[in-house]
């Protein structure tokens, strides 16, 4: 079991009225082997969120219809019928025997 672990084991399970209303902050911390955890402390009484905006022109949206789509089915296009680059594995295999019958002839030829 590591410190994480631990940790956590030690927390009580069920949070108190009190301890669910307080507000926290949360920072993520990495340990010695590189794991991150989030480590939580209490928040200032005076602190504020900061707030997040999209900076830029509020006029940008998504559109819908153009948003992609992984289970929509597309049209197949056939495969090129000028790629004839396609290896008849048939003939390579009776060209490779035709070369090793070749290289055992030659040592009987030289003889």
């Amino acid at each position: 079991m590591d410190e994480h672990d631990k940790k956590r084991a030690s927390q009580p399970t069920s949070a108190a009225p009190a301890e669910a209303e307080r507000r926290r902050i949360g920072r993520v911390v990495h340990d010695d082997r590189g794991q991150a955890s989030v480590e939580w402390r209490d928040a200032p009484d005076d602190y504020q969120r900061p707030v997040l905006e999209i900076l830029g022109n509020p006029e940008l949206s998504l559109k819908v219809e153009d948003s992609f789509d992984p289970y929509a089915r597309r049209a197949v296009t056939p495969p090129n019928p000028g790629n004839t680059t396609r290896t008849d594995l048939r003939k390579l295999s009776e060209w490779i025997k035709m070369k090793r019958e070749l290289e055992a002839r030659k040592p009987r030829d030289d003889d």
